[in-house]
């Protein structure tokens, strides 16, 4: 009985000191299981609250930021109207001076005082410019043939020309005395309104020497009606004429528009021709010519004029030549270039002049090469 117990209580011992083992062991394992819970408990909490991380710039930090592409370097020849050397001619009674472009040919031609011509033309005669005082007209070549002989029966001589002017217009006078001018078929583009005394402006095209021409021509005419009508005649007074080849117009009207500004009439020449002129027609009186006002006026109208026209005939005419045209988006200058040029050209400084622009009115100051 006494074993019996003993066992029992060895038994109880053992089992006890087991058991203790065991608790303590489970506690220090639910209590590392504990803090591994805790700890990913908290690694949620701070990914939910953790703002998302920026995307990383990498240029923001760059100290050297990638540089504008270069410009290419585009070269230039520049237009003969761009540098020009003015050169004052007299006639040489030293009635009139005029200015025109050093290398011009400036010529004088008194016909009879009353009547003066001067004309300047380039080398080349693609450009010229023409003006005149006063003169005889007729109405019909029949009526200059009866003056003709008039004149020559008294010993006389008017020439183997003469201005015809059927309406006593401007536009009469130049579309019937091309023989005269030296240019064929002359075409009205627009009349761009009166010349200041008494005549109209108009903008026209002609062919001179088989080339295609554009320019401005003006003059005032008087009709002089008379008993028999084959003496009829007109007074052409102020005729201007300023022309140059189509595809330049642009370029050189206000060249030939400088030439008229500058043309000078001395108070000797109104003197003089005044006494012809109180011979002849029984009037001291004369039109007295201020061509700096006369040029400013012309110029006036004709950018005043049907600019749709003039731009869509340049463009027409660059088609024609092979050409095309762009400007300078820093000093506004157009230049001409080969057909195709802009789309080898990769900088941003030179624009190509698209259909329509008023870019076409500008004179051409230089051709890309």
């Amino acid at each position: 009985m006494k074993k019996r117990i003993a066992l029992i209580l060895a038994l109880c011992l053992v089992f006890t000191s087991f058991a203790a083992c065991t608790k303590t062991s489970g506690r220090g394992g639910r209590r590392s299981s504990g803090d591994d819970s805790k700890s990913h408990a908290g690694d949620e909490t701070t990914r939910a609250t953790d703002p998302e991380p920026e995307p990383s710039d990498t240029t923001r930090n760059d100290p050297t930021p990638t540089p504008a592409p270069t410009e290419p370097v585009v070269n230039i020849t520049p237009s003969e109207n761009t540098n020009i050397e003015w050169v004052t001619s007299t006639c040489p009674e030293g009635y009139i001076s005029i200015n025109a472009p050093k290398g011009w040919y400036v010529s004088f031609n008194n016909i009879d005082t009353i009547g003066y011509e001067i004309i300047v033309t380039a080398p080349g005669s693609d450009k010229c410019f023409y003006f005149c005082t006063s003169v005889v007209g007729y109405p019909s070549y029949d009526n200059f043939q009866y003056w003709k002989s008039v004149s020559e029966y008294y010993g006389l001589a008017i020439g183997d020309k003469g201005y015809i002017s059927p309406e006593a217009t401007a536009q009469s006078l130049f579309e019937n005395s091309g023989w005269v001018f030296g240019y064929d078929n002359f075409s009205v583009m627009a009349n761009l309104g009166d010349n200041g005394y008494g005549g109209d402006v108009l903008q026209a095209t002609c062919t001179i020497g088989g080339r295609d021409c554009e320019g401005l021509f003006t003059s005032s005419l008087v009709d002089c009606p008379m008993y028999y009508d084959e003496a009829d005649w007109d007074i052409v007074s102020g005729t201007a004429i300023l022309v140059t080849t189509t595809e330049n117009f642009t370029d050189w009207i206000g060249v030939l528009v400088q030439i008229y500004a500058s043309l000078n009439f001395t108070e000797s020449y109104y003197a003089a021709r005044n006494a012809v002129w109180a011979q002849v027609w029984g009037t001291a009186q004369a039109i007295s010519y201020n061509a700096d006002v006369m040029s400013d006026m012309i110029m006036d109208s004709w950018e005043q004029s049907n600019r749709v026209h003039d731009i869509e005939n340049q463009a027409y005419c660059d088609a024609i030549l092979g050409r095309d045209r762009v400007y300078d988006t820093e000093t506004g200058d157009v230049y001409y270039t080969d057909i195709g040029w802009s789309d080898s050209y990769y900088g941003t400084r030179y624009e190509p002049v698209t259909s329509g622009s008023d870019y076409y009115l500008l004179p051409v100051s230089g051709t890309v090469v």
